[in-house]
């Protein structure tokens, strides 16, 4: 009876070391290599569709670091660990959506995600159709010291504001950040052009302007899971399906 009780306490100690070595490598994945998305919309569709569930790379931009900073209110101090490479045009980004606690502030918060493909990077010039006009916006890199004024404004003011905490408003033609006059800017910060494939019910950087670096989480890599969200039908088909 002893001999009995003792195996079972030993497959019982066994099954639960496995049990914790498991979660410890989870969690290291889960924290330092991976990020695991569910894709709740079809505006990345035909690439993406809703129900999918996604595996993101955080070592190709670099794993972010984020520390509270109670001088610098909302913002937060971001620290990113050398990554493999760049993100690239075309890439499938996964981020935090900027304006999920405050529509006319950047925030960097874990609130709300979003995942769209990246069409221009920094440096680049962009261009779409917005209704029946033309927008254009130059993406500023970091050590960019760009012109301010009436005329792009709208393009860079978030950007400004999230790099300084400080508000920048237009009057009569001049711009002012807090109370000082704005000719010119330093900027500190990469900037993305974030575009859903699904161009015509997409909400995007066309909506709410550029993407910070700091912003950046993962890069796609494949779909690992997926499900008609309307009746849970498994798709077999996209399973591992690489983006």
């Amino acid at each position: 009876m002893k001999g009995k009780i003792k195996r079972v306490w030993k497959r019982v100690g066994y099954t639960s070391f496995v049990l914790f070595s498991l979660y410890q490598i989870y969690l290291s994945v889960r924290i330092y290599w991976f990020t695991f998305c569910v894709i709740p919309t079809y505006s990345m569709s035909p690439t993406l569709l809703g129900g999918d569930y996604i595996l993101a790379s955080l070592q190709i931009p670099g794993r972010r670091i984020i520390e509270e900073d109670e001088s610098r209110d909302e913002r937060k101090l971001v620290h990113r660990l050398e990554g493999i490479r760049q993100v690239r045009k075309n890439d499938v980004v996964v981020f935090n959506y900027p304006y999920s606690e405050d529509k006319e502030k950047m925030i960097l918060s874990a609130k709300l995600f979003f995942c769209k493909r990246c069409v221009a990077l920094p440096g680049d010039t962009y261009q779409w159709f917005a209704r029946e006009s033309l927008e254009k916006v130059y993406l500023p890199k970091v050590g960019d010291i760009l012109p301010i004024d009436s005329c792009n404004y709208n393009h860079y003011r978030h950007c400004i504001e999230y790099e300084t905490g400080q508000s920048l408003k237009l009057e009569m033609g001049l711009v002012y950040l807090a109370d000082t006059l704005l000719t010119e800017y330093h900027f500190k910060h990469d900037y993305y052009f974030m575009l859903g494939d699904n161009v015509n019910y997409s909400y995007d950087s066309r909506n709410w302007g550029l993407l910070p670096d700091d912003f950046i989480l993962g890069v796609g890599q494949f779909i690992w899971f997926s499900k008609v969200l309307e009746t849970g039908q498994i798709r077999w088909n996209r399973i591992f399906k690489k983006l």
